[in-house]
């Protein structure tokens, strides 16, 4: 279960800060990229499992959906992943699902036609913001 490892470390990295800071965290937020692997809902039950005895216990952990984006890396235009993959056929989607890198192998930019394309963000899991009791 990848998910219990990598909560366990987003509530060791939180604890951590709130202790470095010296001050009470009330809120932080968890973004899950839309084309990680991970199940948002079993990410927010094992956080709020996860933190309890701990020093963010009562702070209110939320999750969000990062959408992917994808730059052109030759006229520097940024799209949504899913914008790219949508005029797709079947077959191409399901390959990209499992593989996102060959985007650049069915799609290209709308732009410029370039096929020099990168996924920028919504690959990973990370803490986007945390907010702290003044």
């Amino acid at each position: 279960m990848h998910e219990l490892v990598i909560v366990s470390g987003i509530v060791e990295a939180v604890s951590d800060l709130a202790r470095r800071e010296g001050k009470r965290i009330l809120t932080f937020t968890v973004a899950v990229g839309e084309l990680a692997s991970f199940d948002k809902n079993l990410i927010e039950e094992l956080l709020n499992e996860v933190k309890k005895g701990s020093l963010i216990e009562d702070a209110e952990a939320r999750i969000e959906i990062e959408r992917a984006e994808v730059l052109c890396k030759s006229c520097e235009a940024i799209w949504g992943f899913s914008d790219l993959i949508e005029p797709l056929g079947e077959n191409e989607r399901e390959m990209i699902h499992f593989l996102p890198e060959l985007v650049s192998s069915f799609s290209k930019c709308p732009k410029c036609g370039s096929r020099d394309l990168e996924i920028r963000s919504g690959r990973g899991i990370r803490v986007s913001y945390v907010e702290f009791e003044e």
